[in-house]
């Protein structure tokens, strides 16, 4: 997808390592273990259509991963560069790995957000996400 000024493409491997460094520059997204390089390859090479980054004639400015497991659809690290927010963009990463997860099968998706992040849950309910109540989450780490 292309607008005025931006465009929204399929990531590459190539966008690894800017990937990782915008995740680490961003307030809030946490980044941690299963968000180095090799993780990220495999991640990206099980859902290709779904791994999306953001470009404006400087370079990657926001990113944004998609997962669907033949069930639900997940997103995970929708960002966008703390010197481009507010423009449109991460609206318009949503919606466009909103369809792609839609295109694959995905009828109902969810997002996790820490919640101390108020910028993020106030976007994502301006998006028309409903924050949970009812479920908690529970984490593993096998490493």
């Amino acid at each position: 997808m292309e607008a005025a000024g931006y465009r929204i493409e399929k990531a590459q491997a190539m966008d690894r390592g800017a990937m990782l460094d915008l995740w680490r520059s961003i307030p809030g997204l946490g980044v941690g273990p299963g968000d180095e390089d090799e993780s990220l390859r495999i991640f990206m090479e099980k859902n290709p259509s779904t791994c999306l980054v953001l470009r404006d004639q400087a370079g990657l400015i926001g990113t944004v991963l998609g997962g669907f497991d033949g069930r639900r659809g997940y997103i995970y690290h929708l960002a966008v560069h703390p010197d481009h927010q507010g423009r449109g963009y991460g609206k318009a990463l949503i919606n466009q790995v909103t369809c792609e997860l839609k295109a694959l099968g995905a009828k109902k998706m969810h997002l996790f957000v820490y919640g101390d992040n108020h910028t993020a849950i106030a976007f994502y309910q301006s998006r028309g996400w409903d924050l949970r109540q009812d479920i908690q989450v529970f984490s593993w780490n096998a490493g």
